[in-house]
């Protein structure tokens, strides 16, 4: 028995490069919670559906081998109620989303393997992100930092609710953010990963406080526990220790 379209929950899409028929879809399924869309070349663009008054639910989605350049939060405020974000081998994306998004809904974030980010959000980005518990960044080859810079004033994230960061295969990555200028607050941070992150000595320039973090333990390519390293305090300092002691792979646990 076939259900109506706007009774879909869940929908998995490849190939569609036609942004106005992919509109057209979407649009008749205002109840759609989770899409999966695959090899994509544009995501949601305005059309006359959407001028139609109807609101789109989604919760989750998940781009993979998409040829986007923006994931089109500006156009469609809609997608600002994601949960869950979901991105693999998008090589076209220069970053998550323009400085004057906010991403409330959002409580996971996942990126893997999109070589065309240089940064991943703005600092007033990282800030809209109240409800983040998970962030994992991987494989971004040429990533160089996670929050950059927008002003200079001296200001505080924080992350209130972050409880996992994954740092994994990011070769260029030199800091989660290299302004001074921004201090950081980790209160619920429970487990931090850095891994096969060479050029990274520290963590932020201006400071971060993870008071749930207690140890650092190194692991081998095996990912075996191979050392455990007294707290230093703060993040930098830990890390700082451990690269000095030729730590590739940092769990904080």
């Amino acid at each position: 028995m076939k259900h109506p379209m706007h009774r879909l929950k869940e929908l998995i899409l490849s190939k569609v490069n036609d942004d106005e028929r992919l509109c057209q879809i979407l649009y008749r399924m205002p109840n759609l919670e989770k899409l999966y869309l695959w090899s994509a070349k544009h995501l949601l663009k305005e059309s006359s559906e959407s001028r139609l008054g109807t609101v789109l639910q989604l919760k989750e989605l998940v781009l993979s081998r998409s040829k986007i350049k923006d994931i089109g939060f500006e156009q469609e405020p809609v997608l600002q109620r994601l949960e869950l974000l979901s991105l693999f081998t998008c090589n076209k994306l220069r970053n998550l989303a323009p400085p004057s998004v906010s991403l409330a809904y959002l409580t996971n974030l996942k990126v893997d393997y999109c070589h065309g980010l240089r940064n991943l959000m703005a600092s007033s980005t990282a800030k809209s992100l109240v409800q983040l518990k998970s962030m994992k960044i991987r494989g971004c080859y040429e990533l160089e930092e996670i929050v950059t810079n927008e002003g200079n004033e001296k200001e505080q994230i924080v992350f209130g609710k972050l409880i996992t960061i994954e740092l994994k295969r990011l070769n260029k990555l030199k800091s989660f953010c290299s302004y001074s200028n921004y201090e950081f607050k980790f209160p619920s941070l429970e487990v931090l990963i850095v891994s096969e992150c060479r050029m990274m000595e520290r963590f932020t320039e201006g400071g971060a406080r993870a008071p749930k973090l207690q140890n650092i333990v190194s692991s081998n390519e095996e990912g075996k526990e191979e050392a455990k390293w007294q707290w230093e305090g703060d993040l930098n300092a830990t890390i700082q220790k451990g690269f000095n002691k030729v730590l590739i792979h940092l769990f904080m646990i």
